[in-house]
């Protein structure tokens, strides 16, 4: 049999093959109730994939919102997405929560940081933008718009450490596709100031005007919760931080009239919000709920600095 007899031979097997064995085609529907799925992510310091934990109330349909959540200090997405079922019921919307282990994204640095240094603290060295942490976070969100075929808003949330990742997220990545990042009480910032080496300033930071500008347009949420005062550990207490207010409630107040200042002085537009959970401490659940209330015409109990 000759070469051009033997390729028709093995085009004609696959044909058959392909007939009668067809390929299944990934399902990429989301059923009701919990449902787990991994996400291959190149970054962090392991090849292990990132798990995602949804749930989908028995009533949400696709043009309803759905929210994605990162998890605080201890990161066990698991459990912080089953706190946050009753939530889902209530205000009808769909939860997904990623899980960016310590293993995948080691200490402070990978997670609350995204890795824009190479060490913690201001003995380390920036790192180019392709290794810091927040494209996994756009790759996280485009895969849950896959899976869950999602048509109306989603709302990006972070609390406590998550907070962290969600505030430098939303100052220094290049093109979030969310209708809202929600930073909700995170324990110190990274003030836009260029006279301050980073974590706890911009300075030696690759940001121009320009990005500051598009980060300043961005719908952003400081989210505060009224009540969370205390200097527990692991709240930070290095003079940098205290710098910044003696709790994560001034912090954050401060770090948002802070940048509303700076896009003034730049004579660019300000998108952010400032809201504050009225009777919330250091609590993952009252916060998200605050936040839910706010895409679910449900004013909270008191609102600051629109």
């Amino acid at each position: 049999m000759g070469k051009l007899s033997k390729a028709l031979a093995a085009l004609a097997i696959g044909a058959v093959t392909a007939y009668l064995f067809p390929r299944k085609k990934e399902d990429l529907s989301l059923p009701v109730g919990e449902s787990s799925y991994l996400l291959e992510e190149r970054s962090g310091a392991s090849k292990d994939a990132i798990p995602v934990y949804y749930y989908r109330p028995a009533t949400w349909i696709e043009d309803q919102p759905v929210f994605i959540a990162f998890p605080g200090y201890t990161r066990k997405a698991q459990r912080f997405e089953k706190h946050l079922e009753e939530l889902a019921v209530k205000y009808n919307m769909l939860i997904a929560c990623p899980e960016f282990s310590t293993k995948k994204y080691p200490g402070a640095r990978w997670y609350q940081e995204g890795n824009i240094s190479d060490a913690e603290g201001e003995e380390g060295h920036i790192q180019s933008r392709r290794d810091w942490t927040f494209d996994a976070i756009d790759h996280v969100v485009a895969a849950v718009r896959r899976r869950t075929r999602a048509k109306g808003k989603v709302l990006l949330f972070g609390h406590s450490a998550g907070g962290q990742l969600m505030h430098r997220y939303s100052l220094f990545a290049s093109h979030p596709a969310v209708d809202a990042i929600i930073c909700a009480n995170s324990g110190w910032f990274t003030m836009p100031d260029d006279t301050i080496f980073y974590p706890y300033g911009i300075k030696g930071l690759p940001i121009s005007d320009r990005d500051l500008a598009r980060a300043f347009s961005r719908p952003v949420i400081m989210l505060m919760g009224g009540n969370d005062i205390s200097r527990e550990k692991p709240f930070r207490d290095t003079p940098e931080a205290d710098a910044q207010g003696q709790n994560r409630m001034e912090r954050c107040n401060n770090y948002f009239h802070f940048c509303e200042a700076r896009a003034a002085a730049l004579g660019v537009p300000f998108r952010w919000q400032l809201k504050v959970v009225d009777g919330a401490a250091h609590e993952g659940g009252k916060m998200a709920e605050g936040a839910m209330k706010l895409f679910c015409q449900e004013p909270l109990d008191e609102t600051v600095g629109m």
